[in-house]
């Protein structure tokens, strides 16, 4: 940015993180958030076809660790930004580009700009998260339950001289798994869907003859409104409360992420800046027969997402952002959106890829978003 004449205030957040936040325009109101985040998630380079450190670039594909999620839609906002620059285009109001750590791990970098004062007097927010020509509008909060189990261990031949921490565990998520998935289906959201509930890791044991002593268990869930964070955690509370005073051992319960729902109004004027500016672009997109599949299916499997090849869609996503911890003195009825480029099914993957074209277009609709926002 300095390269460029754009001055930017580096944050450090200590164990080797930063945020990154950059000012553009007369330093007035509307101020225009636009957010992306620089950390990637882990890989295992044995499963990669390239190196996934270095980008590589075949046709329109390109392939590296966060060329999707999301190192795409962060460097294209810094190139349009750079562009508008050097373009010397007048803003009468303020872009604040928040560049932020630790999102796919507890948020700490949303969450230090949130407490620091960055959104206080922010218009509206544009999270750069790989959509695809889809807009999100909505997304899933999500709370991460770290669920330990101690018991007596003993010899297999003679389990009851022992506690069976294992057993516990699997016993006491088997009861929070019925109350969480009925409740969910009690309270679902026209916009989110349903509250989910998954056991992610599970680690207990040393060998097969002895009874284990000690159990873990890492557990995700989704979040809706309507059967909310706090709600869950009630829940999941009284179940292992309930589970100690009638059993030998002992569970302990500890939160380790708590994030909420983020539901934006749908007719938001970003929202309409965004499906003007980006449409033509859209309308070139050249889906391949397995991209249109995979839209199809995962329509059908998530049910409240709907997916087409010749719109731009408004729609919500079970994944969060770090719009949650960003907007979290607003989280209803916000002037907000996802909106990046790459594909949301390549996320999370060996041998994550994006089309070099969108994320090129994508550089071009946030400069015309950056010049267009702020007239009328």
């Amino acid at each position: 940015m300095k390269r460029y004449g754009i001055d930017g205030q580096l944050i450090d957040l200590g164990n080797h993180q930063a945020n990154l936040v950059v000012e553009y325009g007369n330093g007035q109101k509307p101020v225009l958030a636009v957010s992306g985040h620089m950390d990637t998630v882990a890989v295992n380079e044995e499963m990669w076809n390239t190196n996934p450190f270095e980008i590589v670039i075949k046709d329109d594909v390109m392939t590296g660790s966060g060329v999707t999620d999301m190192k795409g839609g962060l460097a294209a906002i810094v190139i349009a930004l750079i562009e508008i620059k050097e373009a010397d285009v007048k803003i009468d109001g303020t872009i604040r580009i928040l560049i932020t750590a630790g999102e796919e791990v507890g948020m700490n970098g949303s969450h230090s700009l949130q407490s620091q004062g960055y959104m206080d007097d922010v218009d509206a927010l544009l999270i750069t998260e790989p959509t695809g020509y889809r807009i999100v509008r909505a997304n899933k909060g999500e709370v991460d339950f770290l669920v330990t189990s101690t018991g007596k261990e003993a010899h297999s031949s003679r389990p009851n001289l022992g506690i069976n921490a294992i057993q516990n565990l699997m016993d006491v998520l088997e009861e929070v798994k019925q109350v969480i998935s009925t409740r969910a289906e009690q309270n679902a959201s026209e916009v989110l869907g349903q509250t989910t509930y998954t056991v992610d890791v599970f680690n207990g044991g040393i060998q097969i003859n002895a009874i284990p002593g000690s159990a873990k268990a890492a557990i995700n869930t989704r979040i809706v409104p309507n059967y909310d964070n706090q709600q869950v955690i009630d829940d999941f509370n009284q179940i292992v409360d309930d589970f100690n005073q009638t059993h030998d051992g002992e569970i302990n319960l500890e939160i380790l992420m708590n994030i909420a729902p983020v539901v934006a109004k749908p007719d938001s004027k970003l929202i309409k800046e965004l499906l003007a500016i980006a449409t033509p672009y859209m309308k070139k997109m050249k889906y391949s027969s397995d991209e249109v599949k995979m839209g199809q299916e995962m329509m059908v499997k998530q049910g409240f997402n709907p997916f087409a090849t010749d719109q731009i869609t408004v729609m919500s996503a079970a994944g969060g952002t770090d719009a949650s911890e960003l907007l979290s003195q607003k989280l209803n009825g916000a002037n907000y959106a996802v909106f990046g480029p790459g594909n949301p099914m390549k996320m999370h993957q060996n041998n994550e890829s994006a089309s070099l074209q969108m994320w090129l277009d994508f550089i071009e609709i946030y400069k015309k978003l950056f010049s267009q926002y702020f007239v009328n």
